[in-house]
């Protein structure tokens, strides 16, 4: 059909008001006749159209990220102890803006928090505390909280389980 007319030209092709989509094929006519045929859009049509997809994938994925805020939630306020022998002189101290290490004899270290970060995993909530030294250097912190039975377990030793202590 195409060899006949050889003068092809684009045809408008109608867009509903709420799809903005490029076709994958356009329509091409004859001036003068009503023969359409139908031909493959160019390949950055369909580059712009999946990069246009792709940016709104990942859009949608950037809200699905750690929770983030500058501060310790509520829940984890507090001095957390274990029974664990290894660690019997040993407490971590969360308050909103710090982070203390408790080292029996060594002292305690105290932190300031720069942020607080929370992604859902299957073994329960992950927290991640990210704090600085005097020095400034940045460190983190990971753990896991179960608030059914108010339990943290450090990341990389999830067998020792950490509880809030009574002063």
């Amino acid at each position: 059909m195409a060899g006949n007319h050889p003068e092809l030209v684009p045809v408008p092709q109608p867009l509903h008001a709420l799809d903005r989509s490029i076709p994958l094929t356009r329509r091409i006519g004859c001036r003068g006749c009503d023969d359409v045929v139908t031909q493959p859009t160019s390949r950055n049509a369909v580059k712009r159209r999946a990069s246009v997809i792709a940016l709104a994938v990942l859009l949608a994925l950037a809200g699905c990220g750690p929770e983030s805020t500058k501060t310790v939630p509520d829940d984890l306020i507090g001095v957390w102890k274990t029974s664990a022998p290894k660690y019997a002189d040993t407490f971590i101290e969360l308050t909103r803006t710090t982070i203390a290490f408790g080292a029996g004899e060594k002292g305690t270290h105290l932190r300031s928090v720069v942020k607080v970060t929370k992604e859902p995993e299957a073994g329960g909530p992950l927290y991640t505390v990210f704090y600085r030294d005097p020095e400034g250097q940045e460190y983190k912190f990971a753990f896991y909280y179960d608030p059914a039975d108010s339990v943290l377990r450090w990341k990389n030793q999830r067998t020792i389980a950490w509880m809030k202590a009574t002063r």
